[in-house]
């Protein structure tokens, strides 16, 4: 089965080579081409550090289950997943990698599906909306009002058409207003190993249950400059853990 999972994120990663004019990038599929999965993964993590995107994270996530690393492959994954959420390779991926954490945990998808689907136009298609629903906005409006003639037919059509116009203008606006949030929110974190500690405060008693390496965690809030960060477990529990305790994304 590893090797399945190997042989699908490798041909996977391979395809964004020629799309590439990252140099960290291209070294770290240079490094994989060879099998060297430390040396690959040190540099995809540098390259999502320099520059976040999928394509950065995906291969990561590939590196890292060569090294067998496996939460901090099901980070990648899904780190990726915020990029792409629609992307089938990935959700798969990040799946495998959760069975290998925690064999009965059942894998979901980070995000609700509208938010999927919203996330998956991209920003710049979102903006591209705003402006074209805003220009036709504007020219409805400044039809209807200037014109003395408010009983023609065109004046009517252009009525009729206000409305949609309007919900168009407020959808696209609503999506960038997402993405941008989504992009730079750190909503959801992973646990590094099965022996992270929890605590019921910061630096305060330590919690009695453990989480499931396999879950994802919400994040709820950072706190003393990011040194420690609230997070809810799937069993609705309210914990703190050391921000470098955590994969965080």
């Amino acid at each position: 089965m590893k090797v399945v999972f190997l042989s699908i994120l490798f041909t996977f990663s391979i395809a964004f080579l020629s799309n590439s004019k990252d140099s960290l990038f291209v070294k770290g599929l240079d490094e994989m081409l060879e099998e060297n999965y430390d040396a690959a993964q040190n540099i995809f993590h540098n390259d999502v550090l320099k520059s976040p995107s999928f394509s950065s994270y995906y291969n990561l996530g590939v590196a890292s289950g060569g090294l067998e690393e496996w939460s901090k492959a099901k980070w990648a994954f899904e780190s990726a997943l915020k990029y792409k959420p629609l992307n089938g390779d990935a959700q798969f991926n990040a799946e495998f990698v959760t069975q290998k954490l925690s064999p009965k945990y059942n894998w979901t998808h980070p995000y609700p599906w509208f938010e999927r689907v919203v996330l998956g136009f991209g920003a710049n298609l979102w903006l591209f909306a705003v402006i074209i629903s805003s220009v036709f906005l504007a020219i409805l409006v400044y039809r209807v009002t200037s014109n003395p003639d408010a009983k023609s037919t065109l004046n009517k059509w252009c009525l009729r058409l206000l409305g949609p116009a309007l919900v168009l203008f407020l959808i696209s606006f609503y999506g960038i207003y997402a993405t941008n949030k989504h992009y730079t929110q750190k909503r959801f974190a992973i646990v590094k190993d099965d022996r992270t500690p929890f605590f019921i405060s910061p630096n305060g008693v330590e919690a009695s249950d453990n989480v499931d390496p396999g879950s994802r965690l919400k994040i709820i809030k950072f706190f003393k400059n990011d040194t420690w960060v609230q997070v809810k477990s799937d069993r609705n529990e309210l914990l703190w853990a050391k921000s470098d305790d955590l994969y965080t994304y």
